[in-house]
């Protein structure tokens, strides 16, 4: 079986003991936002909510030195669960594009021995997506990182408010989260909860423009703000395609070849320039005509993202 190496990555980050959090992986050097960092195929997959028994069964079809990694994987439910069955649910990870807005049903799991060394932030700085065609999870770095900092990626989501996210937390992985966003108190955590709750509600908003595309390019722009201000990259690239589709519902290319190529940007960030986002996102850059809703409504100007 395919694994990664991780001494022809040691130039790049390492994994030690983190204090309260068991293993981590921090950056042996600084390391630039986008940077790819690694790819990894799973050991198994199997569909959510698998058994004990058939997560043996696909164990004992692995390595020794496999099997003795899986088990020393980080368990939250030792009391609760039998370890095999304890730890996959502790570290499994969906097969799909856990980046998008809008979480959608996965029909696959899988264990990634060092992808499960990665702890949690709500404000994460390093993103996941799956490559389907080369069956590996790619982790990418969502902003500039210094040497000696600790690369997370999100456990669960981070638009949810502070007290959400570590309920959420404890009872699924067992601790009380204490990222950078989850220590704030007073008036900054209230503002910062308002904001992830707006950013939201703004995903059901822009969906509900269609009809009115200068309100949609509005909210968008609002929730970028916003969403910069959580120092929050995920939903970007997102919000930017929507802003492409308002201004070409309405033949207004010029803008919709702005958003376009700042969504394509974007996505060269988060989930590599190969990626089906990026590709998608770099052939509307060439021929924004080329999409299907162009000129469905009356002809008109709107704007282009904020610089």
């Amino acid at each position: 079986m395919q694994t990664v190496n991780i001494e022809e990555q040691e130039e790049t980050f390492y994994v030690q003991d983190v204090q309260g959090k068991g293993k981590g992986i921090l950056a042996a050097r600084p390391i630039r936002r986008g940077e790819f960092l690694f790819s990894e195929p799973p050991l198994f997959t199997l569909p959510p909510s698998p058994t004990n028994s058939t997560i043996l069964g696909s164990l004992a079809k692995c390595t020794r030195e496999e099997q003795r990694q899986y088990f020393a994987l980080a368990n939250s439910y030792k009391t609760r669960l039998l370890p095999a069955l304890a730890i996959f649910e502790t570290n499994f990870l969906l097969l799909g594009n856990g980046n998008l807005q809008v979480e959608r049903k996965q029909d696959t799991a899988g264990i990634f021995l060092l992808a499960s060394r990665f702890n949690s932030s709500c404000t994460p700085n390093v993103s996941k997506s799956w490559d389907e065609l080369r069956n590996v999870m790619v982790f990418r770095t969502l902003r500039d990182i210094e040497e000696g900092e600790q690369l997370c990626f999100n456990y669960c989501g981070v638009l949810a408010t502070k007290a959400e996210r570590r309920r959420e937390l404890l009872d699924e992985f067992g601790f009380e989260c204490t990222c950078s966003a989850c220590q704030l108190e007073g008036e900054e955590a209230l503002e910062s909860d308002k904001r992830r709750s707006a950013i939201a509600r703004l995903f059901e908003e822009v969906g509900g423009c269609g009809n009115e595309p200068t309100l949609g390019i509005r909210k968008i722009k609002l929730a970028l703000r916003m969403l910069k201000e959580e120092s929050l990259v995920h939903y970007e690239a997102s919000f930017c395609y929507d802003a492409f589709q308002f201004c070409v519902l309405v033949s207004d290319f010029p803008n919709a070849k702005a958003w376009i190529r700042r969504a394509w940007e974007v996505s060269c960030y988060t989930s590599g320039p190969d990626s089906n986002a990026a590709r998608m996102f770099k052939m509307y850059w060439a021929n924004p005509r080329s999409h299907q809703l162009a000129g469905t409504l009356p002809k008109t100007t709107l704007s282009g993202p904020d610089l």
